[in-house]
């Protein structure tokens, strides 16, 4: 199994199959890398499967800006993301005291991933479409990224949230 790295200066795309549905797959061309469905409709909880373990996204509280990240079938979580006020940018907390920087471009547009301040490690743009459909760029090979595979699809849920809580879908 190929490392996240790996896909170093590949197109990675994630793309919504089914319109009516809340599924995605991050793929590599004709390889499929991981998916993320949402179980419940109208939930915020989100279950993602990447490189044979699977993982949960949930907002511990209905008005919480924090979103925890947990594998499935565990009921505490392992990482943590805090946003500020306007969910322009947060910091995602990882084990090994490691922070990482998440920053929206404008018109959630796009999405930036920094290891401290300037390094920066992944970033996704999002394309017009009926369908959800993001490109993923890793920007800078890192062992985070390997380590924590599943930060490609969260960054990708952050974004769905903030869709979601302005309500346009663009």
């Amino acid at each position: 199994m190929r490392k996240i790295s790996d896909y170093l200066g590949n197109e990675l795309i994630i793309i919504q199959k089914n319109f009516w549905r809340r599924e995605f797959e991050l793929c590599a061309g004709e390889e499929m890398i991981g998916q993320m469905k949402y179980p419940k409709i109208f939930k915020q909880l989100a279950e993602h499967d990447i490189q044979n373990q699977s993982y949960e996204f949930y907002r511990p509280g209905i008005f919480s800006r924090n979103i925890d990240i947990r594998q499935k079938g565990y009921e505490n979580p392992f990482a943590f993301y805090k946003s500020n006020l306007f969910m322009s940018r947060g910091k995602l907390k990882l084990p090994k005291g490691i922070n990482l920087n998440i920053k929206f471009g404008l018109f959630r547009k796009q999405a930036e991933v920094y290891l401290g301040e300037n390094d920066l490690l992944i970033s996704i743009l999002n394309k017009l479409s009926f369908k959800e459909r993001s490109k993923v760029v890793i920007e800078k090979r890192s062992e985070i990224i390997d380590e924590y595979p599943w930060i490609l699809m969260f960054v990708f849920y952050l974004v769905q949230l903030r869709k979601r809580r302005s309500g346009v879908r663009s």
